[in-house]
């Protein structure tokens, strides 16, 4: 399961992305985050020629938050919208969607553009933009403009961006004073694709229902909004009315959405769950809105519509595009180089030319050449020989591939090699070597979640443990003293097919432990004696 072969650009700016995307029409496909895209590229379920990266252009990674709308780069990874403070005031369904976003190391990669412009009717942020009326920033050729998010998508994994156009940033609506929102989903296992998922905005004003509204996940073939006003507007949350107008809303929203049977459930069980669901959720949203403190209001009271003309407010980009002035494209990274030749293009797309990448691996600085389609994962394994690292399924679902890059795990089967450029990766070898590794009876050095793991029997064949361990290493460094129940989330991205987790979930815990034992001896230390004088 490899993707097939092609040429890999890096354009330093939005206008050389949209040059390239213009150049190579629909052969090209754009790569940011990649953790929808590189699952389907190693299935071979697509099989562009072409991949334009943007992970190097700048000014896409912001989130601005203004009056009217939170503005998201097209560069933001989801976990950076989750951990923003700031967008989570202004706009709380954000962060609730985006936490039901796959696992952590796909979140830490994956970007919110980017899942929304892949327009998976499976996906969570395509039905927050339908929700709250955002609005898709694009560019191409003829410079930059707006699509309003109900005219964006046409069907599942279909929109109206041309083969030409980049999105570089989209906006989600603010939604008026009093609105309380709340998200939930149904999966098979927590972070996988939803079974039937639902999200709410709920507007109270002097102590009841003004508007009421619902976008789906799972169960609709284009993100929408269904209004439930008939059912809730005038209700007084709590009241017997209360009751009745949930019980109203979930007929609604049974009535109206149309899922698809496949091999998870069928059409009805998901109908049927959406209607529920969205009983469960609503009172949530009253709770959440009893709180809110950051909503904003327009003039009508309604909700916000942002006009597809409204000017941009990102700043970074204005609105003009390539210049047109017939040059060659920039080569960029990878792109086709040489005299241009058919024959060197040629070869390129057969991946018999290699790209020079440049990246520090456990603290050593490499540098090699590899096929741009060489998946970061083989390029730990085959040309760096650090083995450790496992290959499981390779579309982002087992987790034995796990590494730390910047210190945040994400799936090496879901990077190629030629995107970690300039990154930090750290391998389960490498952990062997942080500053609070101790060695063990047997001589070989162990870090604390390493110990767990052999003083608890936290792994049986091994396997999946050099996921588990880097996984666990970045969790407890921003959670160190985890609950029982929060240490079964953390690992809940990894699978295990041998030891039940009672032994994994035991070894986060004790790992904890060996953590604070160790960070107390450190601190205990007395100094290092300094000698000579001063100048």
């Amino acid at each position: 399961m490899k993707p097939a072969p092609f040429v890999h650009h890096a354009p330093g700016t939005v206008e050389e992305a949209v040059a390239v995307l213009a150049e190579v029409g629909h052969d090209g496909k754009v790569l940011a985050g990649g953790q929808s895209l590189i699952p389907l590229l190693n299935m071979r379920l697509a099989s562009p020629a072409h991949l334009v990266d943007i992970n190097r252009v700048a000014g896409l990674d912001a989130v601005e938050v203004t009056p009217q709308h939170v503005r998201v780069g097209a560069l933001v990874r989801h976990a950076a919208l989750e951990r923003s403070e700031e967008a989570y005031a202004a706009l709380p369904i954000l962060r609730q969607a985006v936490a039901n976003v796959a696992h952590p190391s796909i979140r830490n990669r994956g970007t919110t553009v980017g899942s929304i412009a892949h327009a998976d009717a499976a996906g969570e942020m395509p039905a927050v933009l339908a929700l709250t009326e955002g609005v898709v920033e694009v560019v191409g050729p003829d410079g930059a403009h707006e699509i309003p998010c109900a005219d964006f998508f046409l069907g599942p994994l279909e929109t109206c961006l041309a083969p030409e156009e980049l999105v570089v940033g989209v906006r989600f609506g603010r939604l008026p004073a009093g609105t309380g929102t709340a998200f939930t989903e149904s999966a098979r296992r927590h972070g996988d694709y939803a079974v039937a998922g639902v999200g709410v905005a709920l507007t109270v004003s002097d102590g009841i229902v003004s508007d009421a509204r619902a976008s789906f996940v799972s169960v609709t073939a284009v993100p929408s909004v269904l209004d439930l006003g008939a059912a809730l507007r005038g209700v007084e949350p709590g009241s017997e009315a209360w009751r009745r107008g949930l019980d109203a809303a979930a007929e609604v929203v049974h009535a109206y959405v149309d899922p698809e049977d496949d091999i998870h459930a069928s059409a009805e069980y998901r109908r049927m769950l959406a209607a529920e669901l969205t009983r469960r959720v609503l009172p949530l949203a009253v709770q959440v809105g009893e709180h809110s403190t950051a909503a904003t209001t327009t003039s009508s009271g309604h909700f916000p519509s942002t006009s597809p003309h409204a000017e941009t407010s990102s700043g970074h980009l204005g609105a003009t595009g390539p210049q047109g002035d017939g040059a060659q494209l920039k080569q960029s990274a990878h792109s086709t180089g040489g005299d241009g030749s058919e024959r060197e293009r040629e070869r390129e797309r057969e991946g018999q030319v290699a790209g020079e990448v440049t990246v520090t691996v456990n603290g050593i600085r490499h540098t090699a050449s590899v096929p741009a389609r060489r998946l970061l994962s083989d390029f730990l394994r085959h040309d760096l020989q650090l083995t450790g690292t496992h290959v499981g399924c390779e579309h982002g679902v087992c987790g034995a591939c796990t590494v730390l890059v910047d210190g945040r795990p994400m799936r090496s089967c879901l990077m190629f090699a030629v995107t970690a450029q300039g990154h930090e990766i750290t391998t389960v070898e490498g952990l062997c070597s942080a500053p609070d590794a101790r060695v063990a009876p047997t001589g070989e050095s162990m870090n604390p979640v390493q110990q767990a793991f052999a003083e608890c029997h936290g792994l049986q064949c091994g396997f999946c443990t050099p996921g588990f361990l880097t996984t666990i290493t970045a969790y407890l460094d921003e959670n160190p003293q985890p609950t029982s129940a929060q240490a079964r989330e953390a690992i809940s991205g990894n699978l295990c097919r041998c030891t039940g987790y009672q032994n994994i979930v035991k070894s986060v815990l004790r790992a904890a432990e060996l953590r604070t034992e160790r960070a107390a001896e450190r601190a205990a230390e007395p100094a290092p004696a300094t000698t000579g004088e001063s100048a």
